[in-house]
């Protein structure tokens, strides 16, 4: 079954919209750091992308394009029917590192990081508006609903999950290799100590930097079973994935408790509760202005140096080589956590007030409450080379964040259905409440006492805090019709919402819906099914928080406190932005359901934009949000499957995925083009929003047909967003082995390799002296970014597992009370065939973003991990 409504479900034959569904076998079969690295390749319509390689998350998942310019841009993640946050509080290494981009270029995990894989029993994506509108203006970028695994009636059953594996890069950069004339001719006559009289010396830094190959591992035990009345399921795990840089990895705890119990034939009550706890040791990558990351020091640390070297004493070596780093003294002293401790809860209750043959009525009322408290702690100790030269050496941030999210909603369902049963009527209405809530704090202290990591230890401290809190209240109706036998269904619904961040909390905005489908049988053949379906509906994004208050600030004037007025102008008329979307699709089977499909297509525009604007000088303001402008996706998907053999003994079933969009802005209303935010750095290339062109698309300068640079800086040289995307899986059985394949494919799309401009910059590159780096030098000089436009296709080998089940006569021999047993070797990103000459063709090192751009900043390399897998079912 697959959700129609906060209460509702039919059968997947029969749903009237595209829902992707993963079962959660497959997204647990292979480990994954999260949830989302599981579901790449597997879904249509949804595009995942990594921003680095770093451990423990930091994905983007996007649903039918880019529905947004300056609002909310992620989905709405719904847990166990608990509203879930993925919120990304920035750590503060971007403020020690001299980020350009403080915040951003944090490299922040987003929060469903802190979701087990292996207690998810299915995930459904609700992409579409009629799909997802009845969770309202939060729902434009998709709704994800994930259900948790329950235990099911029967005696106890045990089940031991133990994995152990090993990270190893991917791919790594090589650089310029160095004569020592050539040597000192660059660096000055100091550097002659790297060199010895017989040979000049070559040093990979990636090589010497990301060397942990430490262990890895994940424990899982689990629990469950229970009578016809009372089910449980009690779940234990824990995982430590190590980095490939030393210091750094992603470790995961969890406990969870689920439990179903019916109290009388009328009444009954499901139960979820998980506690999860998390650390993140992300390392020291991306883009740092004073050469405390490792991709970013490497270009200017010429390959003859060896960075492992030290003196007599033990202490590292003095850098004589232009900069004041060595990253392997920062990978040794730098500390870059986080701990996250995270509980999340709810319950659902059920009452069958009526059941019958010809109608039931049930009420349905649920809540919970998600609740996490996130720890970074960042510190950079003065003897490290490039606090030294600080004006005030020595740094430690203390960042923490609190989030809850409650949620609650009340239900009453009635379906009718006459007794000749050739049709029904399902009448839903409910209520819904949220109450969403965030508190941030950061103190950074400067000029630390020499050894002291506590933020009290230093002479200048600074400190801040923010608190966001949000209340939404709805109310809905929805009706659900089934035709002719069951086989034409009608649903129409109704979400009428207000909110505290709109403008005006009272006002009440309706989001609608109307879909149908029709099953037409035995067409192609008997047993055969074609189901054509077409749908309309609206979602909405609501405003961020603060869009609409004008903001004081409270500067001391004379040594007396006192209130200044902020440049940005709040809007008491704001409104949620408004997403109108009409999908029609063309689903089925065939071949004794050997054969699938699943074929939609989708037009949707986003009207009410939130936009920026500047008003008129005399009103004393620089900036104020409004709404107005439109842009349009459209897109389209096909999901297939085909099983070529199925015999008793062998099973081969292929599915593959195609996913292809585009955008367009419509309307600026009268706003002349500009650069979103994180657009991205000035010259290098940026994403500008312009009338007729793509919200994706990168402008700079270029060359015109006789080779001269262009005067102008908007000229398009590149689209962030990829032609297609596609995803092969094969699933195939013999016997007791199961092999499966998962494979990703992109084509397209645009990636600003910024890494090699600092290479081409610093004169180090390994292709130095060719035709290409003359290429590539002239447009650096000539401030032309085009050269360093690369082509993002890959192909990745995403997913592979070769397993085998144990014999039954062996287990009863072994006499362990063990009655299912497998052993699996597993791998993940094992293989990557790109165009890119970049370390990956995923990244973004602004982080996630409304617009994502593509920018390459001496990432976190990406990895490829192999691990054994033992499963003992008891």
């Amino acid at each position: 079954v697959v959700v129609t409504g906060q209460a509702t479900t039919i059968e997947r034959r029969s749903a009237t919209t595209a829902i992707a569904y993963v079962t959660g076998e497959e997204i647990a079969r292979v480990a994954a750091p999260t949830f989302e690295n599981a579901l790449v390749g597997k879904v249509s319509g949804v595009n995942l992308q990594a921003n680095s390689g770093a451990p423990g998350g930091g994905i983007q998942m996007q649903i039918r394009g880019n529905n947004t310019i300056l609002g909310a841009f992620d989905p709405l993640y719904v847990i166990d029917g608990v509203i879930y946050s993925n919120e990304r509080i920035a750590s503060g290494r971007g403020v020690v590192a001299a980020a350009a981009f403080a915040t951003a270029e944090d490299d922040a995990v987003n929060r469903v990081a802190d979701i087990n894989p292996a207690d998810i029993a299915s995930i459904e994506i609700l992409k579409g508006a009629a799909a997802s509108s009845i969770y309202g203006s939060k729902a434009a970028n998709g709704v994800v609903v994930i259900t948790t695994r329950r235990g099911q009636p029967g005696r106890a059953r045990v089940r031991v999950l133990q994995r152990f594996g090993q990270f190893s890069p991917l791919k790594t950069l090589e650089s310029r290799r160095w004569t020592q004339a050539e040597a000192v001719e660059a660096y000055g006559p100091s550097v002659a100590q790297w060199f010895s009289q017989e040979s000049s010396p070559y040093f990979n830094h990636y090589d010497k930097v990301f060397t942990n190959r430490d262990l890895s591992w994940e424990t899982g035990v689990d629990v469950s079973g229970g009578t016809d009345n009372t089910r449980y399921l009690v779940a234990a795990t824990g995982k430590r994935d190590a980095g490939i840089e030393p210091n750094t990895g992603f470790s995961r705890q969890g406990l969870r408790i689920n439990l179903d119990q019916i109290v009388s034939p009328k009444f009954d009550v499901k139960v979820s509760s998980v506690f999860n706890r998390a650390e993140h040791d992300r390392g020291w990558n991306n883009n740092c202005n004073n050469f405390a990351c490792h991709g970013y020091a490497f270009p200017y640390t010429p390959s003859f140096v060896d960075l492992s070297r030290r003196d007599e004493n033990g202490n590292f070596i003095k850098p004589d080589w232009g900069i004041d780093a060595n990253s392997i003294q920062t990978t040794d002293l730098a500390v870059n956590s986080e701990e996250t401790n995270r509980f999340t809860g709810g319950a659902t209750l059920n009452y069958n007030a009526i059941a019958s043959d010809r109608q039931s009525l049930r009420f349905v009322v649920g809540g919970g409450l998600d609740a996490f408290q996130q720890n970074n702690a960042i510190w950079t100790p003065n003897e490290l080379f490039f606090e030294v030269p600080q004006a005030l050496p020595g740094e430690a941030i203390e960042r923490n964040g609190l989030s809850q999210f409650f949620n609650w909603n009340a239900n009453v369902v009635h379906t009718l259905r006459p007794g000749a049963g050739s049709w029904s009527a399902t009448t839903s209405l409910g209520t819904q409440y949220e109450d969403r809530q965030l508190r941030t704090s950061s103190i950074r202290t400067q000029n630390l006492v020499p050894g002291q990591r506590n933020v009290g230890q230093g002479t200048i401290t600074v400190g801040t805090e923010n608190l966001s809190q949000e209340r939404t209240f709805a109310m809905y109706g929805q009706e659900e019709l089934r035709l002719l036998d069951e086989k034409l269904l009608v649903q129409a619904g109704l979400r009428a919402e207000k909110s505290s961040v709109n403008g005006d909390i009272d006002e009440y905005f309706i989001f609608p819906k109307l879909s149908a489908s029709l099953r037409l049988l035995n067409l192609l053949g008997a047993g055969s099914e074609i189901k054509p379906r077409i749908a309309y509906g609206e979602t909405g994004n609501q405003p961020l928080f603060g869009q609409k208050f004008t903001l004081l600030g409270t500067p001391l004037l004379g040594g007396q406190q006192g209130f200044t007025v902020a440049g940005a102008s709040g809007n008491p008329e704001v409104e949620p932005e408004r997403v109108k979307e009409i999908e029609v699709g063309l689903d089925g089977f065939a071949i004794g359901n050997r054969l699938t499909w699943e074929i939609t297509g989708f037009r949707r525009n986003t009207t009410n934009l939130l936009l920026l604007r500047v008003p008129a000088p005399s009103t004393g303001f620089t900036s104020q949000v409004f709404n107005g402008g439109k842009i349009e996706n459209k897109g389209l998907e096909i999901g297939l499957g085909y099983t070529p053999v199925q015999t008793a003994s062998t099973q081969w079933v292929s599915r593959a995925t195609y996913t292809k969009y585009s955008n367009e802005v419509l309307d600026l209303a009268g706003l002349p083009p500009f650069r979103p935010n994180l657009s991205g750095f000035g010259g290098l290339g940026v994403t500008f929003i312009k009338v007729g062109q793509p919200v994706t698309q990168l402008v700079g300068r270029s060359y015109d047909e006789n080779g001269v640079r262009t005067t102008a800086t908007d000229i398009r040289i590149g689209n962030t967003a990829p032609d297609f995307r596609m995803g092969f899986v094969n699933d195939i059985r013999f016997r007791a082995v199961d092999l499966n394949v998962v494979f990703d494919y992109q084509r397209g799309g645009s990636i600003i390799n910024l890494t090699q401009f600092l290479y081409d910059d610093a004169g180090t590159p390994e292709d130095f002296g060719t035709e290409a780096y003359d290429v590539r030098y002239k447009g650096y000089t000539d401030g032309v970014m085009v050269p360093y436009i690369e082509d993002a296709t890959f192909l990745k080998l995403r997913e592979l597992s070769v397993g085998v089940r144990i014999p039954d006569s062996m287990l009863r021999g072994l006499n362990w009370g063990v009655d299912d047993a497998r052993i699996s070797l597993t791998g993940r990103n094992l293989i990557s065939w790109q165009k890119y000459s970049g370390l990956d063709a995923e990244v973004a090192n602004l982080g996630s973003a409304a617009i994502r751009n593509n920018l390459d900043v001496a990432p976190y390399p990406p990895s490829r991990s192999i691990f054994l897998n033992i499963s003992l079912g008891f």
